[in-house]
């Protein structure tokens, strides 16, 4: 009623969706793959709210969602992401976001993934 009672603003969390996406009707998979396994790393207020995102993004993009891999949304540290990325992904460290920059992203609710594999259809 005097703003006593007002409720913070809820602010953005670092979430991890390990997805297994379509070729859908995009022009960016290499025509001969099929489908891709890929991390995706979406900045939102709750899981809820990331894997809504984050399936709307692919889908912008054309891509088709067809699952979460591992059946989880997994809740990251910010403040621990170069550790994160030197430890899960020592091979593409150059391919990731500084820890700075994912940090600033929080708030834009920044949405970027890590390297895509990439499947070939399946001889019937």
């Amino acid at each position: 009623m005097f703003g006593l009672c007002k409720r913070p603003t809820d602010t953005n969390k670092l979430w991890l969706l390990n997805l297994h996406i379509g070729r859908g009707t995009n022009s960016e998979m290499p025509t001969d793959l099929a489908g891709a396994y890929v991390a995706a790393f979406v900045a939102a207020t709750d899981h809820e709210a990331a894997a809504r995102a984050v399936v709307a993004h692919l889908a912008m993009r054309g891509y088709e969602f067809l699952d979460i891999s591992d059946h989880k949304i997994h809740q990251l540290d910010p403040q621990r992401w170069t550790s994160y990325v030197a430890e899960s992904w020592p091979e593409f460290v150059s391919h990731f976001p500084t820890q700075g920059q994912v940090i600033s992203g929080l708030a834009d609710g920044k949405i970027f993934f890590g390297p895509f594999a990439g499947y070939e259809q399946r001889e019937a």
